[in-house]
């Protein structure tokens, strides 16, 4: 069954269903408040412990943050907004298609800057790896996308970008495929990648450590390293670290661009894979959260801040009993909860 399609709402194309249309408000409002209460806590972290800001990926997860926020809005405004001028429009898809895009290569620039310290040796204290990674990660988000504000029209069989259909004519498809489904597509790969690089290096180097340990234990005698899983919590700390931001483009940009193909190739919508997409977008925040959840720096942070309030209310309470007992005239009790023997035979 066909499924009509709107074309007086904004410049993204939707279908034309009440229920999707609230469905998709509702979802991706939610995910702009995640990635929004993901920034807040960012920033009570480096407020608390600015030592946090000191580490490069956390850095970039927090400002991600942000922009995965305003990615939201700006889909919101491209979907729904009433805007009749082609430049508006061109606008909105650009700025819809830049903060899409964005957030996903800002995880991948962390994925990749951590190969650079863990394989290739590059000093964290080096300003310039990071400058020009995070440049590349930058240009690969505007470059393609900006083609959206000056692309004529008529070139992709189109009156104007105000007006563009759901079931996409051959120019068009084939002109998102140079400025969107690429560049969609490869943030995943380097990501799925990088890790698989990293992951190889630490069995590698954990080997090389076994291979030294049992040298030195036939030569010197058993040691208590050898009953240790040399480097599997290495792996398996680094992999609950790092595996959330290549997955954060596959699971909210891949199944995107399969949907659009679908449409395309099977010259009608379906209203089940439209919910299945909203669903998979509002995705990315949750991820984003984790990843800023999850990373080592930031839980160490928040776990020291947390034992520090746990210390500052014990011994709060310490000293309210200390003060309540020395009001009845009754002897101080010590940390272990016992009356000195002396203080005993002093009011007896």
């Amino acid at each position: 069954m066909d499924i009509p399609i709107d074309l007086t709402s904004g410049p993204l194309p939707t279908v034309s269903s009440r229920a999707l249309n609230t469905f998709t408000i509702v979802k991706f409002s939610a995910s702009a408040t995640i990635s929004m209460a993901a920034f807040i806590y960012g920033l009570a972290l480096v407020y608390v412990q600015p030592r946090v800001w000191h580490s490069p990926i956390v850095r970039i997860v927090i400002v991600a943050q942000v922009i995965n926020s305003l990615r939201f809005v700006f889909r919101l405004i491209a979907i729904f907004a009433d805007v009749n001028a082609d430049f508006g429009c061109r606008v909105l898809l650009f700025l819809n298609n830049v903060f899409s895009i964005l957030p996903v290569n800002l995880c991948i620039y962390c994925v990749v800057y951590l190969q650079m310290v863990i394989i290739h040796k590059v000093s964290p204290q080096k300003r310039w790896p990071r400058i020009v990674t995070l440049s590349i990660a930058t240009a690969v988000s505007v470059i393609p996308t900006s083609w959206f504000l000056f692309w004529p029209a008529h070139r992709v069989n189109a009156k104007s970008f105000c007006h563009l259909s759901r079931i996409t004519n051959y120019k068009f498809y084939h002109f998102l495929i140079a400025t969107v489904f690429i560049w969609s597509y490869l943030p995943g790969f380097i990501g799925m990648l990088s890790i698989l690089c990293i992951v190889m290096h630490i069995i590698r180097t954990r080997r090389k450590t076994r291979q030294v340990l049992q040298e030195s234990n036939e030569a010197y005698g058993p040691s208590r390293d050898m009953q240790r899983p040399v480097g599997d919590n290495m792996l398996h700390r680094t992999i609950i670290n790092i595996i959330w931001f290549p997955i954060v483009p596959i699971i909210s940009l891949w199944f995107n661009v399969v949907l659009i193909s679908v449409v395309y190739y099977k010259r009608r919508t379906y209203m089940w894979l439209e919910y299945i997409n909203v669903v998979l977008l509002g995705l990315q925040s949750i991820f984003l959260a984790v990843a800023l959840a999850v990373n080592p720096i930031a839980r160490s942070a928040a776990a020291e801040y947390w034992h520090k309030r746990q210390q500052q209310k014990y011994a709060l309470l310490e000293t309210e009993v200390a003060r309540t007992i020395s009001s009845f005239g009754l002897p101080p009790v010590h940390s272990r909860g016992m009356v000195a023997e002396s203080e005993i035979e002093c009011d007896l």
